[in-house]
């Protein structure tokens, strides 16, 4: 067929792994031939931090789940535009854009990037989970297993590639044997940072000149800088905020650590592993298809520091071992994590959805009926309901 047209909707609150994916996959697909065009509510950080990356976001005010103004929109761009699919990210643009997608007649893929709930992506014509534990979490809630593509995340391996332990400690101004350890997330309670902290006062027993890097921001800062310091460790915790230079600081760590008490994927830990450092993340979620234990890095219990303790005091204590699981990490990142082959089939899923579809055009009466209902008994837009009836 001629180029694929996609558009691709996102509804963030924020910025994190679904946001840089989807900035990373737009630059893929341009890459690959592929016609992108991105949709974000207006007002989002997100619109902004896209610009900034060289992206042109179409935009304007949304109202949340219930908003058949938006969803009319959308279908009315999607049928002007001639896009072929639409690719969804997080729950609200996929409800909003599989309803859109069946009133302008073309298939809508939701990509799932966390352990979430079913109810807004059970109207998609595909669902693409970024790993098998999130496939299995969506089966449970009753979601039909061939309707669902595991296709793991990417790392752009160019970028994230090896370079000296002492070299990036030297050119972040630390001392070369000074132990570095790394969480990289948002701060809140699910990414694990307490647990990391209090492993970190274990370790500094033995190795009192360790530090732990929390890179990010969040609502749990104050709480964590006040835990450090009620267990004396102030002096081991660098409370950092959020970086640009995200690579350079990651690749100064001894090891990466990914301490999540739930995790969809783990992209820091494909990062690091790519960047050739073991990774010392929670058997949750998606990590362990990432990391191999023992191999390229090491696995243990959620919500136990003193299994974590004692998998930072391996790493700290050795090591030859540390760069042998390292450089593992970057093969196995090689092989499973490439970017550009992790957006192929991505593309290639979507060409697929792209067929003759009697189903949703049978449906396009009955979708326009209720939501010209809803927006009739929605007095706020009654002038932008009465242009978008009119199209309709």
């Amino acid at each position: 067929m001629s180029t694929l047209k996609i558009l691709k909707a996102i509804t963030p609150s924020g910025i994190g792994g679904a946001e840089l994916f989807v900035v990373n996959a737009c630059r893929a697909f341009l890459g690959l031939k592929a016609d992108v065009r991105l949709f974000c509510p207006a007002g989002r950080p997100f619109v902004d931090y896209s610009r900034e990356r060289g992206l042109t976001p179409t935009t304007w005010k949304t109202s949340g789940k219930v908003d058949p103004v938006t969803v009319f929109k959308l279908a009315r761009l999607i049928r002007q535009e001639r896009f072929n699919v639409i690719h969804t990210h997080l729950s609200t643009a996929s409800l909003l854009g599989a309803l859109a997608a069946r009133l302008a007649g073309v298939p809508s893929v939701a990509h799932v990037h966390g352990l979430n709930s079913a109810t807004c992506y059970r109207y998609s014509t595909a669902l693409i989970a970024v790993s098998e534990a999130v496939k299995a979490h969506l089966c449970t809630q009753g979601v039909r297993p061939e309707k669902i593509h595991v296709i793991h995340n990417g790392v752009d391996l160019v970028r994230f590639k090896p370079r000296p332990l002492s070299e990036a400690k030297h050119a972040l101004g630390y001392d070369t044997h000074t132990p570095l350890f790394g969480v990289f997330g948002r701060l809140s309670p699910e990414k694990g940072q307490e647990v990391a902290i209090e492993a970190m006062a274990q370790l500094a027993a033995s190795v009192p000149d360790a530090l732990l890097l929390l890179i990010g921001e969040g609502k749990d800062r104050e709480r964590l800088a006040r835990f450090a310091a009620t267990l004396g460790i102030e002096k081991n915790i660098v409370f950092a905020g959020f970086r640009k230079d995200v690579r350079e600081v990651m690749a100064a760590c001894d090891a990466v650590i990914v301490p999540s008490r739930k995790e969809g994927f783990g992209l820091t830990a494909a990062e690091a592993m790519a960047l050739g450092r073991p990774v010392i993340a929670t058997a949750v979620g998606g990590l362990p298809e990432i990391v191999v234990d023992g191999d390229t890095g090491l696995l243990v219990r959620p919500n136990d520091s003193h299994a974590l303790a004692a998998a930072l005091e391996a790493v700290a204590h050795d090591p030859v071992m540390a760069g042998t699981m390292g450089a593992h990490g970057r093969k196995r990142a090689e092989r499973l994590f490439d970017l550009q082959a992790q957006m192929a089939k991505v593309l290639s899923l979507l060409n697929g959805t792209v067929a003759p579809a009697p189903r949703l055009r049978q449906e396009y009466a009955t979708v326009k009926n209720v939501l010209r209902s809803i927006m009739l008994l929605s007095v706020p837009h009654l002038h932008e309901q009465a242009h978008l009836l009119t199209w309709c």
